[in-house]
Formats: C-alpha cells, sequence, structure tokens
C-alpha cells in the first residue's frame, strides 16, 4: 500500500471513516455533543455515542496528527496489528510457550481472519479482537482458583478494553469463560470471599462500560433505534474446517484449516496425557469455530429468530473469535504430550512447524493486500464495487469538476490534507440508529434514507455552532403545511424553529424519523440539540475518569506480568 500510495476501502469504511471524521472535528473545534454534528449527512443523528466512543476519539485524534486519511490507514492498520500480535506473543509468553513459538503466533494471529479484515473491510470489531488473547490470564485464574481482588479487577479491565472497541464482540466472548469459571468453583478454598472478588470484576466493568451502556439506555428507552443491516445468517459464515468451499476463501483459512485438524486429533488421541486446563482451552476453541460454520442450522435458526440477522449478522464472528483460542490450545497441547525440555528434537519441530505457519499466513496475506491494491488502482473499478455497495446505495458528487465515479478517482481525495472531502464527495446509504417509529421488515429503509435525507440536502446550508447546535438554513417560495426536513428527531432531540422551540406534538415525523413541519415562506432556520438525560452525563464522565486510573493500574499490572513471563522458562 506504501509502496503503491493506494488506500484500500471497504464494506464498511465509509461508516467507521465518517465516525473517526466526527470525533476529529469535535476534538479540533472543541465542541462535544451527543450528536454527530458534522458526518453522516449531518442529519441530526446519534451514531458515535453508541459505538466505541473512546476509541473512535483517540483515532480522530490520530486523524488530526497525521493529516490525511492514506496516513491514517497505514496507521491504524499498524497499530491494530501490533497491538494483536504483541497480545498474542503475551498469551503464549504466559503459557509458557518458547519466544519462537510465541512470536509465531502473533504473526499467524495478526494475519488471520480475525484481524486482516479490517485492512480490506475496516471491519472495526478488529481492534476487540486484537484484545481477545488478553482473556488467557483471566481463564488460568478462574482454573487454578485465584480469584484474588487483584485478578478480578484484571479481568474487568480486559472485558472492558474489548467493549469498548466492540461491545457485540465482548458479548460473544466472555462464555469462553465459562468452563474455567465453573471449574474453579469447586477449587476455591473460600467460596464466599472469591465471588465477592467476582462482584468487583463485574462492577468494574460496568463501570468501565458506562459510557457505552448509559448512551444506549438513554436512546432505546423513549426510542426505537433502527437496527443495523439485515443479513442471511447462512451467507456470513466462514468454513474454517473446509477452506476452499468458495472461490473468495479467506487467505489464512488453510493454516486455521490445518490446525483445527490437529487440534482435534490430538485432542482424542492424547485425551488422557491432556491437561484438563488444554481440554477445556480447545473444545471451547473448536465449538466456537464450528459455531461459524455451516455445520450449524443457521436458516432453520433464522427462521426461528429473525431478530439475529439484523443483530448477529455474520455467524462467522463466533469463528474469528475461536481462532486465537484454537492456536493456544494446540500448541499447548503439543507442551502437555511432548513435556517441558526445550532441547528435545519435538519441541523443536513444533517451534519449527510454527515459523513455517507463520510465514506462509504473512506472505500469503501480502499477496493479497497487493492484489487489492492493483483492484484500487485499477480505472476500470467502479466506486460501488470498492465501497462493496449496491450501486444505488452509493451517492457521488464532483470534485475538481467531474463526477467521482471510479475508485481511481477516490484515491486523491484520500491522499489529500482536506479530510472533510471524503465526506462531502461520498454519500453512502447507512441508516443505522436512526429514531424509526416501527420496525417493519417489508419496509425498506435503506431507499427511504435516500429518499428522505441523501436527495434533499442540496437544498440546505449546515453550519454547525458552539455548545453542540446542528443548524440548517434555506429558502422557500411560499409557505408550507408539512414540508420534509432531512433531519431525524430523537425523543431528547430539541428543536427550534425560526427561534421558536418545537414541542413534541409540533413535531411531525416520516417512518425514517425524520421531520415533517408547518414552515413559512421566505428564509428559515432550524437547529438541533440533544440534551441527555443527566444521570447519562454523570456516569459517563464517571466512566471515562475510571479508565484514565485503570489504565494506569493496567499498565503496572501489565508491566509485571511481562517481567514475570519473561523469567518463566521456556519449553
Amino acid at each position: 500500500m506504501v509502496f503503491n500510495r493506494t488506500a484500500i476501502m471497504g464494506v464498511d469504511t465509509y461508516f467507521h471513516y465518517n465516525r473517526v471524521y466526527e470525533a476529529a472535528m469535535q476534538l479540533q473545534h472543541h465542541n462535544f455533543s451527543f450528536l454527530n454534528l458534522y458526518s453522516f449527512q449531518q442529519a441530526g443523528r446519534v451514531v458515535n455515542q453508541l459505538y466505541s466512543p473512546l476509541l473512535t476519539y483517540l483515532f480522530g485524534g490520530l486523524l488530526l496528527v497525521v493529516g490525511s486519511w492514506f496516513r491514517f490507514q497505514i496507521l491504524s492498520i499498524l497499530i491494530l496489528n501490533f497491538t494483536a500480535g504483541l497480545t498474542m506473543y503475551w498469551a503464549a509468553r504466559r503459557l509458557r510457550f518458547s519466544r519462537h513459538t510465541a512470536v509465531a503466533l502473533g504473526m499467524m494471529y495478526l494475519s488471520s481472519l480475525s484481524i486482516y479484515s479490517f485492512i480490506f473491510g475496516t471491519n472495526w470489531r478488529a481492534f476487540a479482537l486484537a484484545w481477545v488473547p488478553l482473556l488467557i490470564e483471566p481463564m488460568k485464574n478462574f482454573y487454578h482458583g485465584d480469584w484474588s481482588f487483584r485478578a478480578m479487577v484484571s479481568l474487568g479491565l480486559i472485558i472492558g478494553v474489548i467493549a469498548q472497541a466492540q461491545m457485540m464482540t465482548m458479548l460473544l466472548a466472555l462464555p469462553v469463560l465459562i468452563p474455567f469459571f465453573v471449574v474453579g468453583l469447586f477449587k476455591s478454598r473460600h467460596l464466599g470471599r472469591s465471588l465477592g472478588y467476582l462482584g468487583a470484576a463485574i462492577l468494574t466493568a460496568l463501570v468501565l462500560c458506562f459510557n457505552l451502556i448509559m448512551p444506549f439506555l438513554d436512546l432505546v428507552k423513549t426510542n426505537t433505534l433502527l437496527p443495523p443491516a439485515q443479513q442471511k445468517l447462512t451467507s456470513g459464515v466462514t468454513d474454517f474446517i473446509l477452506p476452499f468451499s468458495s472461490s473468495n476463501a479467506a487467505i489464512s483459512n488453510f493454516v486455521v484449516f490445518i490446525v483445527f485438524y490437529l487440534g482435534i486429533a490430538g485432542l482424542i488421541y492424547y485425551w488422557r496425557t491432556t491437561s484438563l486446563f488444554t481440554k477445556l482451552l480447545l473444545i471451547t476453541a473448536l465449538v466456537y469455530i464450528v459455531l461459524g460454520t455451516n455445520l450449524m442450522p443457521w436458516q432453520t435458526i433464522q427462521k426461528s429468530w429473525p431478530a439475529l440477522s439484523n443483530f448477529l449478522q455474520l455467524p462467522r464472528r463466533f469463528g474469528i473469535i475461536g481462532v486465537p483460542l484454537l492456536l493456544l490450545g494446540s500448541v499447548n497441547l503439543c507442551q502437555d504430550v511432548i513435556g517441558s525440555d526445550p532441547q528435545r528434537p519435538a519441541n523443536k519441530l513444533v517451534n519449527f512447524a510454527a515459523v513455517c505457519f507463520a510465514l506462509i499466513s504473512v506472505l500469503s496475506l501480502t499477496v493479497a493486500v497487493q492484489q487489492a491494491t492493483d483492484q484500487f488502482d485499477n480505472a476500470s473499478v467502479s466506486l460501488a464495487k470498492g465501497f462493496q455497495a449496491q450501486p444505488g446505495f452509493i451517492n457521488s458528487h464532483r470534485y475538481h469538476g467531474k463526477k467521482v465515479t471510479k475508485v481511481t478517482q477516490m484515491q486523491p481525495i484520500l491522499h489529500a490534507k482536506n479530510t472533510a472531502l471524503l465526506i462531502k464527495v461520498i454519500d453512502r446509504t447507512t441508516p443505522d440508529y436512526v429514531p424509526i417509529k416501527k420496525f417493519n421488515r417489508k419496509t425498506h429503509y435503506y431507499s427511504l434514507y435516500n429518499k428522505l435525507i441523501i436527495k434533499p440536502k442540496a437544498k440546505y446550508h449546515y453550519t454547525v455552532k458552539a455548545g453542540g447546535k446542528l443548524q440548517l438554513t434555506w429558502y422557500q417560495t411560499k409557505a408550507a403545511s408539512k414540508r420534509g426536513i432531512p433531519v431525524v428527531a430523537y425523543t431528547n432531540s430539541q428543536i427550534t424553529l425560526n427561534g421558536q422551540r418545537l414541542t413534541a406534538a409540533q413535531l411531525h415525523k416520516t417512518t425514517l424519523g425524520t421531520l415533517r413541519l408547518k414552515t413559512p415562506a421566505g428564509k428559515n432556520t432550524l437547529t438541533v440539540t440533544y440534551q441527555p438525560h443527566k444521570l447519562t452525563t454523570i456516569l459517563t464522565w464517571t466512566s471515562v475518569i475510571a479508565w484514565l486510573a485503570g489504565l494506569i493500574w493496567l499498565a503496572d499490572r501489565w508491566r509485571r506480568s511481562w517481567q514475570r513471563a519473561e523469567k518463566a522458562p521456556a519449553h
């Protein structure tokens, strides 16, 4: 990407880059708001508060520092890969693997589907998955009955870190702790005190997640939010157990495929000599891998629970959580069988095999990225194909007098110092979390978003005011009894028209939640703000302060754990 000076866009690039741009502008102008003031068609929406706000502000700051989307993309990929590789290395060393094996596992993980999907599609869940290997420590603590206050607070911090990147990944990853928790219950000598310390872990996680939980409750308590796009569960699987089942199979699936079957075979063959911890770790990993494949009757499940198609969307979410557990569990199985002597030929063979798998994963990823850069440097590739969107749901405007229709025309925009160009030139239909009247699966909300927000926005002039206010102005030749305004209104949104605060009875809304208002002839000015509940504001700031204190504590805790792991004998 650097050598070709070519940025890569994907299915989630527009959505997440709008969030990052919003955070950058709020930081730059010191104008913080519950609403997205600068992004998402400036439609008065709430997005950032519902999706990893703290992490988004950090990356918004990064965007301000680097000054272009291309530099931001390169650095964000490097940060993600470094984090994923480092946490996997740390987890491997906590299990007392050799440094060769630990480095190799880190390379395998950062080049796996769990992480590299961010390169090709800007899938934000990769940032949550980058922290999943840290769960190895609470697994060990639970298993060995170490329910100390420090261990439990550490667990709460790890859960909080994963949740800050993506709440869904955190919720799906938490069950991996259950079997180790159950074993630990029987091993704990002071059950009452242990459960009390577990309460401290839960309380820590809750406090750290208040900035995610409270805004969500603030909105869903009095609004019906449009869930993310509905997808067929059967099309969202990844068959690690049959990596060549489709022509576009993930590049590193072959390595996971080999490790998957080696893990199963080793678990069966060496069942009697394998430790209970390894059995639990591998079985948990295998269950998660299988849940993400077509071995599960996802079509039947979707018919029984259709809401899963909106919220789970992709069953592969299970599989990619299972990948780090599978890699660690398989090597731990080898360690159980072979023993601890690093000079034994079998141990050297394990190290060699791990390095080979790492090289295969990394080099195949390099080839895949090269192929992607070729596509985004191809003048025949359409903008819709580049963003992996249906042609009707990607709207572009003119840049230097020419309408942007090809991905190659996006490259100068992504390299420009004016990061606002990407937001102004491209309008992609992403109606997530708008306040609809009532969810109806037969209603095509994407088409409504095009009709009610994207297409009419050119008739309005948008201005962001201090204090988290968004202002729209327009002229009309005659009075209108019901004029459609491309702005949505939540229950706590405060709408002012021509200086007069409108009551709830005066706010007429469409199916999508946009406004229909009685407006006079001449110049009109509409102002939108959002006033969250006082408790939401207080607990959100409590969470931010807790994070500052928690990160200092975690850094010291991690430093001590790292030193212990490095001093441990290598196997």
